[in-house]
């Protein structure tokens, strides 16, 4: 399986408006027997909110596939990201006036899983009629 390290997290402070740049930095390390097969994983990015009984997923960054290299690959992904997606603990409101400021515990988790292919179908509309002896279609 491939190696990710370094994960870091940075997110803007303070600048008012409704969205936070979001940046999320790491190194990725592929195996030379995945490379040699052409390997190919999902490389998927998500922001969590750290909480005592489970964590939620609150929103995904990046969902793409990639193939294994040589060598290491280091990634930076910059996301504008809503506040109320980041407020993850809400805040306490009373008439349009914060009242409680409740702190966020937030986290960037990186996975890659290996591309699994499965087969794919779609079914069209049905058509009816009378398409027998009796019929007049």
């Amino acid at each position: 399986m491939p190696t990710v390290r370094n994960v870091h997290m940075t997110i803007e402070k303070g600048t008012g408006g409704a969205r936070r740049s979001v940046t999320v930095t790491y190194e990725v390390c592929f195996t030379s027997c995945e490379v040699t097969a052409g390997a190919t994983f999902v490389e998927k990015v998500t922001i969590r909110g750290d909480d005592p009984i489970w964590d939620d997923n609150l929103t995904t960054l990046v969902n793409h596939c990639v193939r294994a290299t040589n060598d290491c690959v280091s990634r930076r992904i910059l996301r504008s990201v809503s506040r109320s997606t980041l407020d993850e603990d809400g805040d306490t409101v009373v008439f349009g006036v914060p009242i409680f400021a409740d702190r966020d515990e937030l986290y960037a988790r990186v996975t890659l899983t290996p591309l699994e292919l499965h087969s794919a179908s779609g079914d069209s509309n049905i058509v009816t009629g009378q398409f027998g002896a009796a019929g007049h279609d």
